[in-house]
Protein backbone atom coordinates (compact mmCIF):
# COMPACT_ATOMS: atom_id res chain seq x y z
CA UNK A 1 0.00 0.00 0.00
CA UNK A 2 3.13 2.25 0.79
CA UNK A 3 3.76 1.60 -3.20
CA UNK A 4 0.36 2.76 -4.05
CA UNK A 5 0.58 6.30 -1.41
CA UNK A 6 3.75 6.76 -3.16
CA UNK A 7 2.61 7.20 -6.81
CA UNK A 8 -0.50 8.96 -6.05
CA UNK A 9 1.76 11.14 -3.98
CA UNK A 10 4.29 11.77 -7.03
CA UNK A 11 1.16 11.98 -9.29
CA UNK A 12 0.06 14.56 -7.53
CA UNK A 13 3.44 16.37 -7.62
CA UNK A 14 3.81 16.37 -11.04
CA UNK A 15 0.26 17.87 -11.57
CA UNK A 16 1.42 20.90 -9.17
CA UNK A 17 4.77 21.37 -11.18
CA UNK A 18 2.28 21.59 -14.19
CA UNK A 19 0.16 24.03 -12.77
CA UNK A 20 2.57 25.97 -11.53
CA UNK A 21 4.53 26.16 -14.71
CA UNK A 22 1.38 27.41 -16.02
CA UNK A 23 0.99 29.96 -13.95
CA UNK A 24 4.62 31.42 -14.06
CA UNK A 25 3.42 31.35 -17.86
CA UNK A 26 0.25 33.20 -17.25
CA UNK A 27 2.20 35.56 -15.00
CA UNK A 28 4.59 36.34 -17.46
CA UNK A 29 2.19 36.37 -20.58
CA UNK A 30 0.04 39.45 -18.56
CA UNK A 31 3.14 41.75 -17.23
CA UNK A 32 4.43 41.69 -20.65
CA UNK A 33 0.90 42.60 -22.15
CA UNK A 34 0.63 45.09 -19.83
CA UNK A 35 4.08 46.47 -20.67
CA UNK A 36 3.22 45.96 -23.87
CA UNK A 37 0.11 48.09 -24.30
CA UNK A 38 1.92 50.83 -22.51
CA UNK A 39 4.46 50.77 -26.26
CA UNK A 40 0.99 50.40 -27.80
CA UNK A 41 1.59 46.75 -28.69
CA UNK A 42 -0.72 44.41 -26.72
CA UNK A 43 -0.32 40.83 -27.08
CA UNK A 44 -3.53 39.40 -29.01
CA UNK A 45 -4.89 36.60 -27.17
CA UNK A 46 -4.12 37.26 -23.59
CA UNK A 47 -7.23 36.76 -22.06
CA UNK A 48 -7.78 33.33 -24.20
CA UNK A 49 -4.25 32.17 -22.62
CA UNK A 50 -5.28 33.57 -19.35
CA UNK A 51 -8.21 31.85 -19.35
CA UNK A 52 -7.42 28.26 -20.76
CA UNK A 53 -4.47 28.29 -18.71
CA UNK A 54 -6.61 29.36 -15.43
CA UNK A 55 -8.73 26.37 -15.78
CA UNK A 56 -5.54 23.88 -15.47
CA UNK A 57 -3.76 25.61 -12.97
CA UNK A 58 -6.90 25.11 -10.62
CA UNK A 59 -7.47 21.60 -11.86
CA UNK A 60 -3.75 21.13 -11.27
CA UNK A 61 -4.20 22.14 -7.84
CA UNK A 62 -6.93 19.99 -6.38
CA UNK A 63 -5.18 17.02 -6.48
CA UNK A 64 -2.43 18.32 -4.13
CA UNK A 65 -4.48 20.44 -2.07
CA UNK A 66 -6.72 17.60 -1.22
CA UNK A 67 -3.71 15.69 -0.58
CA UNK A 68 -2.45 17.67 2.10
CA UNK A 69 -5.54 19.52 3.15
CA UNK A 70 -5.26 22.46 1.95
CA UNK A 71 -9.34 22.61 1.85
CA UNK A 72 -11.71 23.86 3.95
CA UNK A 73 -13.07 21.14 5.90
CA UNK A 74 -16.28 22.11 7.96
CA UNK A 75 -16.14 19.23 11.02
CA UNK A 76 -18.13 21.03 13.98
CA UNK A 77 -20.75 18.79 13.92
CA UNK A 78 -18.28 15.53 14.51
CA UNK A 79 -15.91 17.75 17.02
CA UNK A 80 -17.83 15.23 19.75
CA UNK A 81 -17.74 12.51 17.84
CA UNK A 82 -16.28 8.78 18.43
CA UNK A 83 -12.90 8.29 16.71
CA UNK A 84 -14.68 6.00 14.41
CA UNK A 85 -17.42 7.73 13.78
CA UNK A 86 -15.00 10.33 12.48
CA UNK A 87 -13.36 7.86 10.39
CA UNK A 88 -16.53 6.45 9.10
CA UNK A 89 -17.48 9.92 8.11
CA UNK A 90 -15.01 10.89 6.57
CA UNK A 91 -13.95 7.74 4.59
CA UNK A 92 -17.86 8.13 3.58
CA UNK A 93 -17.17 11.75 2.56
CA UNK A 94 -14.21 10.72 0.37
CA UNK A 95 -15.91 7.96 -1.49
CA UNK A 96 -18.42 10.25 -2.53
CA UNK A 97 -15.88 12.94 -3.58
CA UNK A 98 -14.46 9.81 -5.76
CA UNK A 99 -18.11 9.32 -7.48
CA UNK A 100 -18.06 13.45 -8.05
CA UNK A 101 -14.66 13.35 -9.62
CA UNK A 102 -14.77 9.74 -11.56
CA UNK A 103 -18.05 11.59 -13.07
CA UNK A 104 -16.32 14.53 -13.82
CA UNK A 105 -13.67 13.33 -15.23
CA UNK A 106 -15.83 10.86 -17.35
CA UNK A 107 -17.81 13.67 -18.90
CA UNK A 108 -15.01 16.31 -19.39
CA UNK A 109 -13.36 12.79 -21.53
CA UNK A 110 -16.50 13.20 -23.81
CA UNK A 111 -16.44 16.86 -24.23
CA UNK A 112 -12.56 16.46 -25.06
CA UNK A 113 -13.58 14.11 -27.91
CA UNK A 114 -16.68 16.33 -28.52
CA UNK A 115 -14.46 19.12 -28.95
CA UNK A 116 -11.42 17.20 -30.73
CA UNK A 117 -14.34 16.20 -33.21
CA UNK A 118 -16.13 19.47 -33.91
CA UNK A 119 -12.54 21.13 -34.40
CA UNK A 120 -13.66 23.95 -31.76
CA UNK A 121 -11.18 26.36 -31.45
CA UNK A 122 -10.94 29.56 -29.14
CA UNK A 123 -12.05 32.86 -31.20
CA UNK A 124 -8.64 34.85 -31.30
CA UNK A 125 -6.03 32.67 -31.59
CA UNK A 126 -7.58 29.38 -32.76
CA UNK A 127 -6.47 27.34 -29.66
CA UNK A 128 -7.95 24.10 -29.51
CA UNK A 129 -10.27 23.41 -26.29
CA UNK A 130 -10.15 19.49 -26.03
CA UNK A 131 -6.65 19.54 -24.48
CA UNK A 132 -7.70 21.47 -22.03
CA UNK A 133 -10.81 19.14 -21.23
CA UNK A 134 -8.52 15.69 -21.39
CA UNK A 135 -6.22 17.71 -18.91
CA UNK A 136 -9.19 18.35 -16.76
CA UNK A 137 -10.23 14.81 -16.70
CA UNK A 138 -6.72 13.27 -15.90
CA UNK A 139 -6.94 15.66 -13.13
CA UNK A 140 -10.22 14.76 -12.04
CA UNK A 141 -8.42 10.68 -12.32
CA UNK A 142 -5.92 11.59 -10.24
CA UNK A 143 -8.55 13.55 -7.75
CA UNK A 144 -9.69 9.92 -7.39
CA UNK A 145 -6.39 8.50 -6.65
CA UNK A 146 -5.97 10.47 -3.73
CA UNK A 147 -9.55 10.69 -2.65
CA UNK A 148 -8.91 6.29 -2.62
CA UNK A 149 -5.40 7.06 -0.90
CA UNK A 150 -6.53 9.07 2.10
CA UNK A 151 -9.36 6.37 2.74
CA UNK A 152 -6.95 3.89 2.94
CA UNK A 153 -5.09 6.19 5.46
CA UNK A 154 -7.83 7.23 7.13
CA UNK A 155 -9.21 3.22 7.39
CA UNK A 156 -5.05 2.32 8.37
CA UNK A 157 -5.33 4.55 11.68
CA UNK A 158 -3.68 7.35 10.23
CA UNK A 159 -4.47 11.11 10.10
CA UNK A 160 -8.07 11.96 9.29
CA UNK A 161 -8.42 15.22 8.16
Amino acid sequence: MRLFETSVLRLSKIMEVVGGTVLTLMMLITVTDVVLRFFKKPITGTYELVFLGGAVVIGCAIPVTSWEGGHVCVDFLLEHASGMAKKCVMAFTKLLGIGFFFFLGWNLLILGQELLKSGEVSLTLHVPYYPVAFILAICAFIECLVLASLIVKILRGGNHD
